[in-house]
């Protein structure tokens, strides 16, 4: 009761305090739950995918070897993706071109896109690789024709719902697309359907062509140059055994399994990764100090009290428990108002996330994160608590009094 009535008497020093610890707890509850939801996230897409090998270009410098990213393109991707499709363990063996591209529809801005390109939105059998909300699928590479890029241009697109808003485009609408303003400005394209099934695999809002029409506009074609090449293969076979087989063929390009895929997926992204642990390290050190400081000025400021009482018989033990209690209320204060904003914040973040990327709970918020606050938060206090019993250990009551 008395600890209490001493946080009240030194209202602003306990809630910079208590706003200190919340930072702390805040930030790591918030920072394990992006990680979380990334990773759950990132395994239920590569799930969903149904694919089970991606061979992609290597790193081409040395930093990219170990910080992801600079990869080169898989080159001859139709007849890489022919060859691994002669395998018999293997199911779809299908080539994908990723590129920025320029588009806008006629009296709209020029906006820039994430393009994707693929052969088709069917696989084997006619099943389905990409589900269409309106309008009708991507049937049948036509341009790519005996290893020539001469056949006939279908000029049709997909686009997912944030393209639509953004280009406020709907199916039967035509829409320009290129490399380059200049060539998007000459280039036109109709959207045949509306697809949002591929919109996880990036943050931008998306546009879908048939693989060799996005090679021929991008400068792909002329070495047939593809970003990956997505492998499926039949029930019962080894991943792990067909990917080992797929190096040795092919040793210029990387063979990941989905768990290599993604372990390379969150490598390329290690400097965030970084960034996200600094600002955690550095919201528990601030918080925690915050909460030493304010606690011992607010000690020094009742110096004189407590050398009153320890004149007149009051013992240094009882002064710590004071003390000491002082600080475990303000770490379980700190510690509740985290908690309280945690789940909010959560559901604010996914909202915003879903918002701009279109990914569905990017945020994943766990009781064990929780946990991890309140040890947090105890450990502030019991640090608070230590630090204060030391100062009135160290407390000359005479000299204080003389002083006076």
């Amino acid at each position: 009761m008395l600890a209490l009535r001493t946080m009240l008497r030194s209202l602003s020093r306990t809630i910079l305090s208590v706003s200190g610890i919340a930072l702390a707890v805040l930030s790591i509850i918030i920072i394990a739950s992006i990680g979380n939801g990334i990773v759950a996230t990132g395994g239920k897409t590569l799930e969903a995918s149904r694919y089970n090998l991606w061979v992609t270009g290597k790193p081409a410098d040395l930093q990219s070897q170990y910080m992801g990213g600079s990869e080169t393109k898989v080159t001859f991707a139709h007849t890489v993706a022919r060859d691994i499709g002669n395998n018999s363990s293997v199911s779809l063996a299908s080539p994908v071109l990723a590129e920025m591209v320029y588009a806008y529809r006629e009296g709209t801005e020029m906006r820039t896109l994430f393009a994707l390109g693929i052969e088709n939105t069917r696989g084997p059998g006619e099943s389905k690789m990409i589900s269409i909300s309106a309008g009708k699928d991507l049937l049948k590479d036509t341009h790519y024709a005996g290893g020539r890029y001469d056949g006939a241009w279908s000029r049709e697109v997909l686009i997912d719902g944030r393209t639509a808003g953004l280009l406020g485009a709907g199916v039967g609408d035509t829409i320009h697309i290129g490399k380059t303003v200049s060539e998007a400005e000459a280039q036109e394209f109709t959207v045949v359907g509306i697809t949002n099934s591929l919109s996880m695999f990036s943050s931008s809002p998306m546009v879908i062509l048939y693989l060799s029409e996005l090679q021929d506009i991008t400068g792909n074609k002329y070495q047939d140059s593809a970003s990956m090449v997505m492998v499926r293969l039949k029930p019962g076979a080894d991943a792990k055994e067909i990917a080992v087989s797929l190096r040795g063929r092919y040793p210029q390009y990387r063979v990941s399994t989905n768990t290599e895929f993604f372990a390379g997926a969150v490598r390329q992204n290690a400097l965030p990764v970084a960034g996200a642990a600094s600002i955690v390290v550095l919201a528990v050190v601030s918080g925690a100090t915050l909460c030493v400081i304010n606690m011992l000025l607010s000690l020094n400021s009742r110096r004189k009290e407590l050398a009153v009482l320890l004149v007149l018989g009051f013992s240094r033990w009882s002064i710590i428990k004071r003390t000491f209690a002082e600080g475990l209320l303000v770490s379980i204060s700190g510690c509740a108002v985290a908690l309280v904003l945690s789940m909010p914040l959560v559901s604010a973040l996914n909202w915003i996330s879903q918002s701009f990327t279109g990914i569905q709970g990017l945020v994943s918020l766990e009781p064990d994160f929780m946990y991890l606050g309140i040890v947090l938060s105890a450990a502030i206090g019991i640090l608070t608590g230590v630090a204060s019993a030391l100062w009135v250990r160290r407390m000359r009551p005479l000299d204080v009094l003389r002083s006076v």
